[in-house]
């Protein structure tokens, strides 16, 4: 996962993902458990609000598979924002797998466009959105980042 993500342990907060059958559609998981990133155990799992960052690290996953298949490393992105956000549960439950979906509806060079869906274990949505990205150019590091912060 790493080596198609721009993230590292322990930000990495999807559990898997299936090979990609489609050039611009990736398929990830993520296994929740007491040990996840942002689980709490008032609620017993982790908040919806995590939702975003799913999609968020799904398309990251989505345009690391394109990188890597023309000869590229993962690079930053960030993510500008979403549309029609809709998250339909309070929390990611403890013991549950929830798959996420990233669809790529738009790319050129730096910005991309995504149709995101995280579905239960039962296959039912629990949450959607249309999101869009911005990669700058390869010359920005987490380094320079800093510059302007």
């Amino acid at each position: 996962m790493e080596a198609l993500l721009p993230q590292a342990e322990p930000m990495i907060l999807l559990s898997g993902y299936e090979p990609p059958k489609e050039d611009n559609a990736v398929n990830a998981w993520v296994d929740v458990s007491p040990s996840s990133p942002f689980y709490e155990a008032e609620i017993g799992g982790v908040p919806g609000c995590v939702a975003l960052e799913y999609m968020a690290q799904t398309m990251a996953l989505c345009v690391g598979f394109l990188r890597r298949r023309n000869g590229l490393k993962p690079k930053i992105g960030f993510v500008l924002g979403s549309r029609k956000l809709a998250v339909n549960l309070e929390a990611f439950r403890s013991g549950e797998r929830y798959r996420v979906r990233a669809e790529n509806t738009y790319q050129d060079e730096s910005f991309g466009s995504f149709d995101c869906t995280i579905y239960d274990s039962a296959g039912l949505v629990v949450a959607t959105a249309q999101m869009t990205a911005f990669q700058p150019d390869d010359g920005i590091t987490p380094e320079k980042l800093k510059e302007f912060t």
